[in-house]
Parts: structure tokens; C-alpha cells; sequence
């Protein structure tokens, strides 16, 4: 049992059929509709007896063919046990002699399994009727009883019998007890006490009363306004005749009484209900008519009478279809009597459709739904007959199927994957270029399981992607997946999964279309790696004159070392004679008196002082060349092509080494990092060049905006922060700042503002892709224009791929 949980009362559908499948596909197309049901699905014969004698269902459903017990015998089962239940057939089984039989057998409709789309009005067509019907059928029976209670009463209840006098007016002479019980007394003799004028309501109606029975000499059925001996005033039907005497005068009037009180109640109430019912068909906007069995119209609607026949509708009422042959042609009204009398022949429901040629000249396409009706004999009567203006339906249905046909052409011709996948994780679609990539023919994967494919890639990740899908009901995009094609080469895929809902409620399946980005991913890298030679090589002159300064001053330290260290062995080397070779004083007087010269034309303090300062200076040389080495090293290392962490902060100070050149002559650069900043996820590699690009736009504004005399000293900022899901990197400067009609373009390929030869237009786009498509990160800017622009970077702390 299912229940779809909508507004309204719970409907209880039984529904017989053996196919699991189908059974499954009719729930599918009930949880997509309106409808507000529990269903009850059998298969046998006991099953079915069981379910419809303690069930008591709504509505019952039922297959033609079942496995010994077949749809006629459900039936008439069904007629025995529950006979005002509809009862429709849902089968697989075609033919019109078929569905006529059904029909004549009492089926309430007859729905084809290649047309289920007619399943849910079918339903509430016959939910509808039904109600409707047993409305009809208590008010008859409600009226009926009222009728025959009416009539009980009137059988049973004593008729007043009276005489009054006219000549003793106000004076009663005769009467029975009924006519006293009527009045409320309990006796003959307590009413010939009262007057007449006691037992009138109002005076004035009394005397028009006695004019009227004089001036007439009889009434019938005359209705007048009486009270009871308690002054509660009663309805009473007087049927009298004056006698006169010899003379000609009148004498005295005998009269019959009855309290007619609840028959006129009774009648205004009907009355109301009847006008009620007029004015509710009336409101309806579609045709409305019904007839007799002679196909004499009794009644219809505005909407029949004014869009159907363009006649009032007094013309119509008391007339048949050959009546109205000036606007019913003889050939039409034989087709209306025709269609008539086969209903008629089986009273019942007649559905159909007809083209129709209206009263304002225009043929429109009417859904006709007929039926049957009895009198209190229950004997058929005639027809009620409502008609729908399926005008647009039909158009709507043809360019719809149009549509269809356009919509396989543009798929079949698209040239991306297409593969649709229902919720039991069989394949319902499989374009042609599905075909090309993966080398499997569709008539081969059609209705297979997904997995049954055996595509070479990494179905964890495939079905990890429907998981997510399923859960976060939105499309999940899976980038990068590798995949082997048909040739056993290696290919790269994007997919996108979709999720596909049928009526926008219930999930139907996926839809997964994809595109082999093999190609394109081959020449993004060699688009990338283009622009990173380009960026080397425009750092290599840069980087070679950072490296020829300081090994400069180390080559005249070094030849200031060198010549000054000759002079200091050519010292030692005489003090080590003096100390080793000389034998007398004046010999060694001789040799210190050399060396005293040799140190004071060498300036040996100016050596000792200055040397150590030569070699500090020459080490500090050394250590900057191996900085700027390292850093150029580090900056152009292709990277491992995978996401590994890194230390953003050095990668960013190495950037900055290396594009010192480029930048050092017209501006300034401050750093503010962050040095709290964990390791983030990341290519390095192509980070460091989105560092750089970010870097020599900087400069680039700056140096317009001097140009412009709109700054006069160059400031660039880079700073670097986390959240609690990003790092954040911002590259600040204080240049021209971008106008605001070419924000929207800064990250189109190709597109720049600079001099022919001076840029590429690829830069900010490369870098939008590094961050964006690889790094699932963002990249945008904050620009005040002549006043300068922030380039902010977000990579994400966790890496989800």
C-alpha cells in the first residue's frame, strides 16, 4: 500500500494487475499526479475478493490479461460486491471491439498501457462521475422519500371538513375532528365555540376570502394563511363551494381543509434547489445539455447555447437535433442520434472526440462525456452530456510531438555525452556521440543496468557524484576524470550529473551529459605552459641583472682580497726571515726596517680593518645569488601535477624575488602575511603564476596612472589571511584603478587594454582558470577607477577532490 499524501480526502484505488513492472510504472504516474490516494495493488482472484468485500475501494484498476482470472471476471465481481464502484481497465490489450465490450460490460473506462498519460483525468473523470452520480442518487432517493412521506401524510392525516355560516358571519356551524385537530383543539365542540375570525391570520384576507367564495360560488386549492388556538400560523389548501338561499343570497360555505404547511415548504425548498442547480450549470464554463430518450433537449447551459448552437436557450429546450436544422445539419444531427442511441443501447458512459464547427464560425475539437440517467422507475431516462474544448490540448499535443522529433535531431546531433539513467539504474538514453566516445552502439546499452556499460574510469567516483546528487537535489559536476577510449588511449572527461524530475516533484532518474576535454586539456597546458615560459623569460633579464649586482661587488671584493693578501705574505714572509735566518742584530734591524716599509706602503691596517668587511660583504653577495637562484627555482619548477600543500606565504615572497626587476623602478612592495597560515592544498607552480600575472598588472597600472600624473609613487600590498574555509590572498595597488564598463570583460580571454605587443590578453584569463576550474577557489576584484584595484584570491583549506 502507497499512500500520496496530498490535500483533500484519501482516495482507495484496487489495483489488479500480475506485472510488477507495470504495477510499479502506474504508482510512478499516480505519485506524479494531484492525486490524493492509497493503492492496493492484487494479482488473484482471492486476493481481489478478499481486498474489495473489507476494502470497499473508490476507484478499482485492472489489467485484461491475467494468469487464470481474467479483467471481465473482475468485473463482474466487482458489480456484484461493490456495483457503484468505477471501474476502469489499464491494459496492454489494443483493439476498439475490445474496449467497446468492456465498455458494455459496465467498465467505466478503458485506458490503454501505450497511453497512460490518460490515466490520471480517466480517474478523476470517474471519481468525479461517480460522486456526482451517488449525489444524484441520494437526492433522489432523499426526494423520493420525501414524496412518499408527502404523500403517506396526505393518505393518512384526516381532511377538515367545515361549514360556516355567511349570513351569521364569524360563525361556525359544522365540522369534523380532523378539521378540529388542525386547528389544535381537542374537540368538535371547543372549535364550533371559536369564530372564524380566530382562526384567520389576517383579518383583510378573511374578507377577501369570503368576497372571493361568494363573487365565484366555488374554489378549489385555495391557499390560505391560518393560526392554531397558540397563534402559530399554518399554510392550509381550501377547497369550498357557497350555497345561497331560494332568494339568491349567500347562506353558508362548505369547505375541506388541509395543512399544507410543509408541502409548501417542501416546494420552496425545491424550488430553491432547482434554481440552484440551474444557476450551477449556468457558471460552468464548459457545454452543458442533457436530454430525454427521444433526444428531446430538456435543458442546457449558457455556455451550450450561446458557443455550441448560437441560439437562446428557450429555442432549444422541447426541441431534438433534427428540430434545429438550421444550425444542425441533417448529416450531424444523424451522427448525434446515432452516437445517442448506442448509448442508450448500453446506459453507461460514452467518451469520445468530435470536430465541431461553432456558432462563431470556428471548428474546435470537443472531449465528449455522456451518460445515462434513470427515473424513480429506474428505467433509463435520458442523457446529461458535458463537453470540453480540447481545442488547444490537441495543437499543444501535435506541436508537442514537433517538438519532440526537433528535440531527438538537435540531441542525436549535439556533440556531447548524453546518458539517461532512471532511478533503478537503467539506461534510457544514449546519444550518438555517447556511441563515438565510448564505442558502444545504444540498441546494445538500451534498458541494461549502468554499471553493465563497463566504461574504463572510476565508477566510485561516478556513483559517488549520483549519491550527492540524489541527496543535495542539485547537478554535481565531476572534472578531470580520466577514462580510456575505445583505441585503449587515455582521455579526459567533464560530467555533469543532472537529476531529472518528472512533474518537478519525484525524482525519474539522471541525465549525464559530458564532453571529452581531451583535446582541450592538452592545449590548456600547452596554452599554460606557454605563458610561463613567456613570464621566465620576461624575468630572465630581470633575474640576471638582480644576480650581476651583488656578484659584482663580490668579484671586486674578491680581486681587493687577492691583491691586498699578496701583500700580506710578502709582509709575513720578511718577519718570518727575521725570526728564522738572521744571526746578529744589525741584520735583523736591516729585515724589520723592510718589513716596517713593505706594511706601510701595503696600508696594513687599512687591510686588517677592511678585509674582514670585504669577505662579510662578499658572503652576503654569495648568499643573495643563491636567494634569487632558489627562488627562481622554486618559481619555475613544473610542480608534480597533483594538489600537494604549501607554504603560500614562501611561494608568494619567491614570486616577488624573482619579478623584483620588474617592478622595483616604478613602485613599492609591502608584504603583510599572515604567518599563522597553515599549508594550503594547491599547484604550486601555477599559483606562483597567478602571483606574478596579479604582480606585473599591478606595476602595469601603476606606471599608466604616473603616466596620467594621477600618483606620483607606486605602492603594491600583498597580504594573505585565512576564514575557516579559505585562505585568502589580496593584491592591492594604487593604479589606474579598472573603468566600470569593461569590468565585466577583465576575465574574457584575449581581452586587454594595453598597447599592441605590450600584453596578451591571456593572463588574468589563465589565472581565472588556475584558480577557479582547478582550485575550486575564486578569484575577483574590488576596483575604485583612478584610484587603484584589489585582486582577491579564496583556495579552499580542505581539498574535496
Amino acid at each position: 500500500m502507497t499512500l500520496n499524501k496530498l490535500k483533500g480526502e484519501s482516495k482507495k484505488i484496487l489495483h489488479i494487475e500480475n506485472s510488477q513492472e507495470d504495477a510499479e510504472l502506474i504508482m510512478n504516474i499516480l505519485n506524479h499526479s494531484d492525486l490524493n490516494f492509497q493503492i492496493h495493488s492484487v494479482s488473484d482472484r482471492s486476493a481481489f475478493t478478499e481486498k474489495i468485500t473489507k476494502l470497499s475501494p473508490d476507484i478499482i484498476l485492472s489489467d485484461i490479461d491475467l494468469p487464470g482470472f481474467d479483467g471481465f471476471k473482475a468485473l463482474e465481481t466487482a458489480k456484484k460486491l461493490s456495483p457503484d464502484t468505477p471501474f476502469i481497465f489499464v491494459t496492454g490489450a489494443v483493439g476498439e471491439e475490445m474496449a467497446v465490450t468492456a465498455l458494455k460490460s459496465g467498465a467505466t473506462d478503458f485506458i490503454l498501457k501505450d497511453n497512460l498519460d490518460l490515466l490520471v483525468p480517466a480517474i478523476k473523470r470517474a471519481i468525479n462521475e461517480n460522486r456526482i452520480l451517488k449525489e444524484r442518487k441520494k437526492l433522489f432517493n432523499a426526494l423520493k422519500v420525501s414524496e412518499e412521506r408527502y404523500r403517506t401524510l396526505m393518505e393518512n392525516l384526516p381532511v377538515g371538513v367545515f361549514r360556516i355560516s355567511v349570513s351569521n358571519p364569524g360563525q361556525i356551524l359544522q365540522a369534523n375532528l380532523s378539521a378540529a385537530l388542525i386547528f389544535g383543539y381537542n374537540s368538535i365542540e371547543e372549535l364550533l365555540e371559536a369564530t372564524v375570525q380566530e382562526l384567520f391570520f389576517d383579518m383583510d384576507r378573511m374578507k377577501e376570502f369570503r368576497s372571493d367564495i361568494i363573487e365565484l360560488k366555488k374554489m378549489r386549492n385555495n391557499l390560505v394563511k391560518l393560526k392554531k388556538t397558540t397563534g402559530e400560523p399554518f399554510w392550509a389548501s381550501i377547497s369550498a363551494l357557497c350555497h345561497f338561499s331560494e332568494s339568491g343570497n349567500p347562506d353558508w360555505i362548505d369547505g375541506v381543509l388541509e395543512d399544507v404547511t410543509d408541502k409548501i415548504e417542501i416546494e420552496d425548498k425545491l424550488n430553491n434547489y432547482l434554481q440552484f442547480l440551474e444557476t450551477l450549470i449556468n457558471t460552468i464554463s464548459n457545454p452543458v445539455f442533457y436530454k430525454d430518450v427521444n433526444g428531446v433537449f430538456l435543458g442546457c447551459n449558457n455556455s451550450f447555447a450561446e458557443l455550441i448552437m448560437g441560439l437562446p436557450r428557450e429555442e432549444i429546450i422541447n426541441k431534438t437535433a433534427f428540430d434545429l436544422g438550421e444550425t444542425i445539419p441533417h448529416d450531424l444531427a444523424m451522427n448525434y442520434t446515432a452516437k445517442d442511441k448506442e448509448l442508450l443501447d448500453n446506459p453507461g458512459i460514452q467518451i469520445y472526440e468530435s470536430q465541431i464547427k461553432c456558432a462563431d464560425g470556428i471548428t474546435r475539437v470537443f472531449h465528449f462525456n455522456k451518460t445515462t440517467y434513470n427515473n424513480p422507475d429506474g428505467k433509463t431516462a435520458g442523457i446529461v452530456g458535458i463537453m470540453v474544448d480540447i481545442t488547444d490540448r490537441v495543437e499543444n499535443e501535435k506541436e508537442l510531438k514537433k517538438i519532440n522529433e526537433e528535440l531527438d535531431i538537435l540531441i542525436n546531433s549535439l556533440s556531447s555525452i548524453i546518458i539517461g539513467v532512471s532511478v533503478k539504474d537503467r539506461i534510457t538514453h544514449w546519444n550518438p556521440f555517447a556511441e563515438q566516445v565510448f564505442g558502444i552502439n545504444a540498441s546494445d546499452i538500451i534498458g541494461k543496468l549502468f554499471y553493465e556499460t563497463a566504461i574504463d574510469w572510476n565508477w566510485q567516483i561516478i556513483y559517488e557524484g549520483i549519491s550527492d546528487c540524489i541527496i543535495e537535489d542539485r547537478s554535481i559536476r565531476i572534472d578531470n576524470l580520466k577514462f580510456s577510449k575505445q583505441d585503449n588511449k587515455n582521455g579526459i572527461l567533464g560530467l555533469t550529473i543532472n537529476p531529472l524530475k518528472k512533474g518537478g516533484e519525484k525524482l525519474d532518474g539522471f541525465i549525464i551529459l559530458g564532453k571529452d576535454l581531451t583535446e582541450q586539456k592538452i592545449l590548456e597546458s600547452q596554452l599554460l605552459q606557454s605563458n610561463k615560459l613567456e613570464a621566465i623569460g620576461q624575468l630572465a633579464a630581470g633575474v640576471a641583472h638582480e644576480i650581476n649586482t651583488p656578484m659584482q661587488y663580490v668579484g671586486d671584493n674578491l680581486k681587493f682580497i687577492n691583491k691586498s693578501f699578496i701583500g700580506l705574505i710578502n709582509t709575513l714572509d720578511i718577519y718570518e726571515r727575521a725570526y728564522t735566518k738572521i744571526v746578529n742584530l744589525d741584520e735583523f734591524s736591516r729585515i724589520i726596517r723592510q718589513a716596517k716599509e713593505l706594511s706601510e706602503k701595503i696600508k696594513l691596517p687599512f687591510l686588517l680593518e677592511q678585509m674582514p668587511k670585504a669577505l662579510e660583504q662578499s658572503l652576503e653577495g654569495v648568499a643573495k645569488v643563491s636567494g634569487i637562484i632558489q627562488s627562481m627555482k622554486a618559481f619555475s619548477h613544473p610542480g608534480t601535477g597533483t594538489k600537494m600543500p604549501a607554504n603560500i606565504n614562501k611561494a608568494i615572497k619567491n614570486t616577488v624575488t624573482v619579478s623584483r626587476n620588474e617592478w622595483k623602478y616604478d613602485c613599492e612592495l609591502q608584504l603583510n602575511l599572515d604567518e599563522t597560515l597553515p599549508d594550503v592544498p594547491c599547484y604550486e607552480s601555477e599559483l606562483n603564476q597567478v602571483i606574478l600575472n596579479l604582480l606585473v598588472n599591478a606595476k602595469d597600472a601603476i606606471v599608466e596612472a604616473k603616466e596620467k600624473n594621477k600618483t606620483d609613487s607606486g605602492l603594491i600590498k600583498i597580504y594573505t589571511g585565512c576564514n575557516n574555509t579559505h585562505a585568502i590572498i589580496r593584491v592591492e595597488d594604487n593604479g589606474t584603478g579598472i573603468p566600470a564598463e569593461i569590468k565585466e570583460k577583465i576575465f574574457n580571454p584575449f581581452f586587454t587594454t594595453k598597447d599592441v605587443g605590450k600584453g596578451t590578453g591571456q593572463g588574468l584569463a589563465i589565472s581565472y582558470s588556475i584558480i577557479v576550474e582547478k582550485h575550486h577557489g575564486s578569484l575577483y576584484f574590488e576596483s575604485d577607477p583612478g584610484r587603484g584595484t584589489t585582486f582577491i584570491i579564496k583556495l579552499p583549506l580542505e581539498d574535496k577532490e
